[in-house]
């Protein structure tokens, strides 16, 4: 999953899009890096005690996807809408994306849950607590608080992924935790996203305090995640996250196999 960021606030500042042309380039790339689907935001979901993002209004928000989803006939990939507002989702699912990456799970807004039901997409459920998870137990349980939501709504088993939340200002120590225990998160039976893409727990280990220069942790994270169970990958730099999933992938089709001789 290739990201493209409408929001300037954003804390990677090699995937945002300022303006319509910049969104149709960047789409292309992404999509010639090989993205099987897009993530596109128009607000910042970085924890602003760590990089000090200012908020977005909601009237903004719509205006940044309109613009940016307007101005392009063929989205080439299916395109998901990250966001917490239902007014959005709706906005951006007029305009063509055809699911939903919702960080709260579907517990900041409650009108979100039916409509995802009633436009039958699929939605992604990242873990979420009211401050930030403590531990792989907390994660999970704030998933099955989101799961428990989505099936009060109706919204088919079949059309949810979930997401651990890594980042979004937990403890780097709680980071790896998750990334090493994703196998607790597979056996919630839907499929895994992982993001670690440019992340701050990468940049506090290695002494990265800027993100331009957290590629090569990227990549060396997103193989574990991939070798952990990870199913889909939400990176800003597609080329290099496929090349370390298919070495995680492998490692991982390989493990109940006997070693060779």
């Amino acid at each position: 999953m290739g990201v493209i960021n409408l929001s300037p606030e954003s804390f990677y500042k090699g995937a945002i899009a300022k303006n319509s042309n910049e969104f149709r380039m960047m789409l292309e790339r992404v999509v010639t890096e090989g993205a099987d689907l897009i993530d596109i935001g128009a607000a910042s979901t970085a924890p602003k005690r760590v990089y000090g993002a200012s908020d977005v209004s909601r009237e903004e928000e719509i205006n940044r996807v309109s613009l940016a989803l307007g101005s392009v006939d063929n989205m080439k990939r299916p395109i998901s809408i990250d966001t917490t507002s239902s007014a959005v989702a709706e906005v951006a699912l007029d305009l063509g994306a055809s699911l939903v990456n919702d960080i709260s799970g579907l517990q900041a807004d409650p009108r979100m849950g039916k409509l995802v039901a009633d436009r039958e997409v699929p939605v992604i459920l990242m873990a979420n607590c009211n401050t930030p998870c403590g531990s792989v137990q907390e994660s999970l349980d704030s998933l099955r608080i989101s799961l428990t939501i989505a099936k009060d709504h109706g919204i088919s088993a079949e059309r949810i992924i979930l997401d651990p939340g890594i980042g979004f200002g937990k403890p780097p120590e709680v980071d790896f935790a998750i990334l090493r225990n994703l196998n607790q998160f597979t056996t919630l039976n839907h499929p895994l996203l992982v993001g670690v893409s440019r992340k701050a727990f990468i940049g506090h280990l290695l002494g990265q305090s800027d993100p331009d220069d957290r590629l090569i942790g990227s990549t060396a994270a997103t193989s574990i995640a991939v070798m952990n169970g990870a199913n889909i990958i939400r990176a800003h730099d597609v080329k290099e996250a496929r090349i370390a999933a298919r070495i995680g992938k492998e490692t991982y089709e390989q493990q109940d196999m006997s070693e060779p001789l």
